[in-house]
């Protein structure tokens, strides 16, 4: 019931502290190898910032278990230190009843797309590992969409939707009308169908900037136009120093 997480650089956001969406997708993937069982909904609380070489200890609790659906919690902490928090069920049914109902945003092919520039070296971080294309840019408008490809990743899972489903505070740059940096309070991210793709659209959707934090929505599109995730956030913002 206890699993470790190196911190390396290639987990790390910019700032050199552990990547949020790594921190959750790393107790997605120890959830279900433990239960046995997919990932319905997870939600990682940051509780403090951790650099490497620090080693995170993954303590998962099983809080409640029945036929088809686990309740379960992830502590991940450094020594006596707590880092994240996350709750989380996880389970399968089967059902006849399925179906989406919201569609994918009409975007260009992610090869027809410019590139996304970034305001610093990303150095050896998470973000040396991701190709950006920019779909939907319209800045103040609280709405943007990037293609994402993760080129070493072998096949799309909970765990990376995870990962992707932490750039609610891209789309918070976008929104405002001053550079900004900011780091994520929470990440909640609902599965609903995982297909192969080898990109993902990630389309973002800031509802409101208030009391210095920043809060929104992203779906996470296949590039056949199945939504195979959504996420939140609430971020806390700050004014961009470099």
């Amino acid at each position: 019931m206890r699993w470790y997480l190196p911190v390396t650089e290639g987990i790390c956001s910019g700032l050199g502290t552990l990547f949020g969406g790594c921190g959750l997708g790393a107790a997605i993937d120890v959830l279900e190898q433990t239960t046995g069982r997919p990932v319905v909904w997870a939600c990682a609380q940051y509780l403090n910032y951790t650099r490497p070489p620090s080693v995170v200890d993954l303590d998962v609790h099983i809080l409640a278990e029945g036929r088809t659906t686990t309740q379960a919690r992830v502590t991940g902490q450094v020594g006596d230190t707590p880092i994240f928090t996350v709750n989380a069920s996880l389970g399968s049914r089967e059902m006849p009843e399925e179906g989406q109902w919201i569609t994918a945003p009409v975007v260009p092919r992610p090869q027809d797309c410019p590139q996304r520039e970034l305001h610093f070296d990303p150095g050896a971080t998470i973000s040396s590992r991701l190709e950006q294309r920019i779909a939907i840019d319209a800045p103040g408008s609280g709405r943007s969409a990037f293609w994402i490809r993760m080129p070493d990743l072998l096949e799309v899972s909970a765990a990376s939707l995870a990962v992707l489903g932490d750039f609610v505070p891209m789309g918070l740059g976008q929104a405002v009308t001053t550079e900004i940096n900011s780091n994520s309070l929470d990440n909640t991210i609902r599965i609903i169908n995982i297909v192969q793709s080898e990109w993902v659209l990630l389309d973002v959707r800031i509802e409101a900037v208030a009391r210095g934090f920043g809060h929104g929505h992203l779906y996470l599109w296949a590039q056949d136009g199945t939504l195979m995730a959504t996420a939140s956030q609430s971020a806390m913002i700050r004014p961009w120093k470099g």
